[in-house]
């Protein structure tokens, strides 16, 4: 089953998050601060990204697009949630792969990650 790493600096919504995906078969690692990505990147090589855009130090869409232009990460998908209003979150220009916005359905933010994983092995 794909790997997926949540990131997000509210321990539990990241617990909730990996429970429900665990859930549906899927390996999860959770991480909350912004700081452990990197080595989280390399140790548990993610098939996708599940990210807070407002987290500690440091902003999603920076991050995912800091991902997005290293070769080694550009291919994995990035899916960034939040709580912010669509208005502002097209503040900082962003190459995620998808968004999802707070609060949202469980099995909603389940179908959202198959689609973007289902089109990440298309291309």
């Amino acid at each position: 089953m794909p790997k997926i790493l949540v990131v997000d600096d509210d321990p539990g919504n990241a617990e909730v998050m990996q429970m429900v995906l665990e859930s549906e078969g899927f390996q999860v690692k959770r991480i909350c601060q912004s700081i452990q990505l990197e080595p989280s990147m390399t140790s548990f090589c993610p098939d996708l990204v599940l990210m807070d855009i407002l987290l500690d130090a440091n902003d999603g869409r920076n991050i995912c697009n800091d991902l997005k232009a290293d070769r080694s990460t550009s291919h994995i998908p990035v899916m960034l949630i939040t709580a912010m209003l669509e208005s502002q979150v097209s503040n900082i220009a962003c190459d995620a792969d998808d968004i999802m916005f707070k609060p949202f359905d469980y099995a909603a933010l389940v179908n959202k990650v198959k689609n973007v994983l289902r089109r990440a092995a298309t291309n």
